[in-house]
């Protein structure tokens, strides 16, 4: 297969195994917020802008639930920008997240 306009196409994926953000090219969010909640877990609010806001949020989404976390989406009035707000990262799994799905 080939890719055109930078869309990185995988084909052939000999295993089940779910798509990671390189499958898709880079989803770096365009803000990321960490917070200690109260009751010693973190949460993580994520804000993607542009063309393919909602793809990115969704993808994202997606590996987080597989993941075992949850994460609420919404978008802003304009359909410019999607978010997730991650709630009840245990601390120890913060930075992982970030890097191996959010990131």
């Amino acid at each position: 297969m080939t890719a055109s306009a930078g869309l990185r196409v995988v084909a052939d994926r000999s295993d089940d195994a779910p798509p990671t953000p390189k499958d898709f090219g880079p989803i770096r969010p365009a803000v990321l917020s960490v917070w200690p909640s109260e009751d010693g877990y973190f949460g993580i609010d994520v804000c993607w802008r542009g063309r393919e806001c909602v793809l990115r949020a969704v993808v994202v989404r997606r590996m987080l639930a597989d993941a075992g976390l949850n994460a609420e989406a919404g978008n802003s009035l304009d359909g410019r920008s999607w978010e997730l707000k991650v709630s009840r990262v245990p601390g120890d799994r913060v930075g992982k997240v970030i890097e191996t799905i959010i990131w």
